[in-house]
């Protein structure tokens, strides 16, 4: 039975509403409307608690199973954004959570996910590995395993941002929306949501780093793809695969997918900084990277970017200013 996927972001939002009673800004970016022609705004999910949008659907699937959660403890593997909003939200809700994560995770999100009180287990450097340990983890412990973008109640927690947009916009306007993406878990929550609400009405676009690209390459290929593991400035957007459910529902609900180079990542970050007077990680200004990029053309004037993180190391910025 196919998921209603509006009714699952409305389930999802009750869920998550008391913990997250406010919604995340949405500010009109005068310059960015300027250089386009369009009326371009931009979502501020790097204000979130743990400064992404990951608490959402980390939220979501705790309190989905909170009694179950909360005997067996939560796991899951995360480069960093999802990890610090599992830690936060099973704090929160008194539950024991354990990541996996890549040796080579950034010191400073290892550090900020221990800090939330979530235990860290070290797991390889491949992508792959991180789900190899989770489920040696699973079998050995009997956590709950919570999946970073693929699971029913990722997906349904990243649709919250849809009805958030649609209320802040009003539900008569019509409106693109620009995505990063990874493996997928936010653009097809916004996707499906916005397609279950009227798919006429609203159109939603992504973009990830060329630098891996796995969703582009999979939709090139026609089927799920992996390109392996993958260093990009946008450290937070690495997925090496997409998600089975991920993969359809964006096949199925967004209107075009394109990719994105460091430099015009490094260059968004910037006008993010500099500009909007904003603080976003890499990952989070590929939106921007991508409306300025003019690979895809939004359908409709009103325009929204997802700023989707703001845990920018500030030696990632040293560095990219430096390089100017």
């Amino acid at each position: 039975m196919t998921p209603h996927w509006l009714e699952l972001a409305q389930q999802a939002r009750k869920r998550i509403q008391p913990h997250l009673p406010e919604p995340t800004p949405l500010l009109r970016s005068a310059p960015l409307s300027e250089k386009t022609g369009l009326d371009i705004y931009l979502k501020l999910e790097s204000r979130q608690p743990t400064g992404a949008y990951k608490v959402r659907p980390a939220l979501n699937g705790i309190l989905a199973n909170l009694d179950e959660a909360k005997k067996r403890g939560v796991l899951t593997t995360s480069s960093g954004n999802f990890a610090q909003a599992v830690a936060w939200a099973a704090q929160r809700l008194g539950v024991h959570a354990c990541i996996a994560m890549t040796d080579d995770t950034a010191p400073y999100k290892v550090e900020r996910t221990r800090a939330l009180g979530a235990e860290v287990v070290f797991c390889g450097t491949t992508f792959e590995s991180r789900f190899e340990t989770v489920k040696r983890l699973e079998k050995e412990r009997g956590s709950l395993v919570l999946h970073g973008f693929d699971s029913v109640e990722t997906i349904a927690g990243d649709g919250t941002i849809a009805l958030e947009l649609r209320a802040q916009l009003g539900e008569v306007t019509p409106f693109t929306v620009i995505s990063p993406a990874s493996g997928g878990g936010m653009i097809s929550g916004i996707a499906a949501t916005l397609a279950a609400i009227d798919p006429s009405r609203y159109e939603v676009l992504g973009f990830q780093p060329e630098r891996g690209g796995a969703i582009v390459k999979s939709l090139h290929a026609g089927e799920r793809t992996n390109v392996g593991k993958v260093h990009s400035i946008a450290d937070a957007l690495v997925a090496s695969i997409p998600g089975e459910r991920t993969f359809e529902l964006i096949r199925k609900h967004c209107a075009g997918f394109e990719c994105v180079s460091e430099e015009r990542i490094q260059q968004a970050l910037l006008h993010l900084v500099e500009e909007e007077k904003l603080w976003v990680e890499p990952g989070g200004a590929v939106s921007v990277a991508g409306l300025l990029s003019n690979k895809l053309r939004p359908s409709h004037r009103t325009v929204v970017c997802i700023l989707s993180g703001g845990n920018l190391d500030p030696r990632i910025l040293e560095q990219v200013l430096r390089a100017q």
